[in-house]
């Protein structure tokens, strides 16, 4: 990311649409996810992702949660339920 990007808008508040993009990459989230729940290309969550991380001084995506947390921006525990993980049945084994 360029240094000019992040002189323009570092220090300016998040949009309701970044912080619930940085929300869902503090879940974990990839782009492409974000981009399918949201009705959005990935490559535009991923803009969203930069300018995010331009306005808090982050280094980084995982920088740039830590930040948000830190100042209040985003909660410490996830606004979602976490999502249920299928657990696959094993067959029993006979012994004779």
């Amino acid at each position: 990311m360029t240094s000019l990007l992040a002189e323009v808008l570092q220090g300016e508040p998040l949009t309701e649409r970044e912080t619930e993009i940085l929300a869902a990459a503090a879940e974990g989230e990839t782009a492409a996810q974000t981009g399918q729940r949201l009705y959005l290309s990935s490559e535009t969550v991923k803009g969203y992702r930069k300018r995010i991380i331009a306005k808090l001084g982050a280094r980084n995506g995982t920088h740039a949660v830590v930040l948000a947390i830190r100042r209040g921006l985003l909660p410490l525990s996830p606004q979602r339920p976490p999502e249920p993980v299928p657990v696959r049945a094993q067959a029993s084994v006979r012994r004779g």
